[in-house]
Parts: structure tokens; sequence; C-alpha cells
């Protein structure tokens, strides 16, 4: 009942900022993975984030944990718009878009694509090479955890 909750939810918002950024959020939000992945396809044009806080809300609902056994597809993709979101967006939107596209993730798949795109970049902006080693600590750690049953020190 996704869509009659977003429905009913933007027939009671009154303030038009706010009504602005429930139907920008809303396919994030959906039930059909198929609407969930155009939404996600539509990010790589820049006037698509321009936003960047609704975004930020936007890509996490993505990747609620609910929904990483399918939204895990999307990590390569957020990596590879890594650089053009460092020039197109503010200083501090690559760390928020990578923190909202990684934290709820401890896959053996999410660990990979992330060893996986560093492997392929040897030569990457180191920036952006430790923003990424960052946001994908913890996932890391916690692929580590599941996988050993051990606590890492």
């Amino acid at each position: 009942e996704a869509q009659k909750i977003i429905d009913t939810q933007l027939a009671a918002t009154d303030n038009p900022d706010s009504r602005r950024r429930l139907q920008y959020i809303s396919p994030s939000l959906a039930a059909d993975p198929a609407v969930r992945d155009r939404f996600f396809a539509s990010l790589a044009l820049v006037e698509n984030r321009q936003v960047e806080s609704w975004t930020q809300d936007a890509v996490k609902n993505l990747h609620h944990p609910s929904r990483r056994a399918h939204s895990v597809r999307y990590l390569p993709a957020s990596l590879t718009l890594l650089e053009e979101i460092q020039v197109t967006g503010d200083i501090f939107f690559p760390t928020q878009w990578l923190q909202a596209n990684f934290a709820n993730h401890n896959s053996d798949q999410a660990v990979q694509s992330v060893e996986k795109f560093l492997r392929q970049r040897p030569d990457y902006n180191p920036q952006l090479r430790m923003k990424i080693l960052q946001a994908a600590d913890l996932p890391i750690r916690a692929n580590h955890i599941l996988n050993s049953g051990t606590e890492q020190r």
C-alpha cells in the first residue's frame, strides 16, 4: 500500500516545499522495484540531484535494510557517479552520497563492489578513494564479522 500512503500524505501536505520533496522521493519508496530502478538511473543526470538533501534521503530509502538485497545492484553505479558528484555537487555531497548508498549494506556483493571498483582504478583520485574506504569501512567490518563469526578489534 506504499503508493496509497504516499498519495494520502501528498494530499494532506499543504507546504509546497514539503510537497515537492515528497513528490521527488516517492519513487524511492515505491513497492515496484522497476520504479526504484528507474529513479536510481535518473540520478545519473545532474539536474535530478539538484536538491542534495532530497537526493540523500531518497538514496537512503532505496537502500533501506528491507530492500538491500535488491539495492546492492546500485552500488557499482553509485561509485561510478562519484567523480561527477564531486564536480557538480556541494563539497560535502560526495561523502553524504557514499554514506547513503553504503550504510545499510554488509553483504559479500557490497564488499566486492568496492574492492573491484578500487582495484580497477589504481590511480583513482586519492581523496575520493579515502571517502569510499571510509563509507565502506563499517559495511566491510560487518561483513567480516558475519563471515567469521568473531568480532574484529
